[in-house]
């Protein structure tokens, strides 16, 4: 009897044990996980904004580099506007894999990824265009305008 009492207090601690495993593991994979990649994400677009905010004085085309082989910085804008638009798409990867009470936070908050995107697409495209170059990158600074009102960065001019 008193055997029996034992084991069945030994299993209840093993059942119990494996229980708050399970639950721990599947709380960190699908609740801590995306909001640790969404918050990755949020912080590569600062870094991303900095070097935008030195690119966009450049010409393309036309700008000099002692950098790069043929002395234009074509190859540097080039890279940037793969990276934006590659970060773009991971940032709503990141965000549709969030749980749905932080997506409601972030709504909250007035974070709206999804508003965000298209700027941050327009941006890949508009930098160093001639004609944005020539009016003092007017429309890649809206949409600059728009990232951080929609993502609600603070400016790295104001940092």
């Amino acid at each position: 009897m008193i055997e029996t009492i034992i084991n069945s207090e030994a299993f209840l601690i093993v059942i119990s044990g494996v229980l708050i495993f399970i639950f721990q593991n599947l709380i960190s994979q699908l609740w801590i996980s995306p909001i640790v990649e969404f918050k990755k994400c949020m912080s590569k677009i600062d870094t991303l904004l900095a070097r935008w905010g030195f690119l966009y004085k450049f010409e393309y085309g036309k700008s000099q580099s002692l950098s790069s082989p043929n002395g234009t910085m074509d190859e540097a804008i080039e890279n940037f506007r793969k990276e934006i638009g590659n970060f773009a798409t991971e940032l709503i990867g990141a965000y549709n894999s969030l749980p749905l009470l932080e997506k409601l936070w972030l709504r909250v908050r007035g974070i709206d990824v999804k508003s965000a995107k298209p700027a941050l697409l327009t941006l890949s495209v508009s930098i160093s265009a001639e004609d944005d170059w020539k009016t003092g990158a007017s429309k890649a600074k809206s949409e600059m305008d728009k990232i951080y009102k929609y993502l609600r960065i603070t400016d790295w001019e104001e940092k």
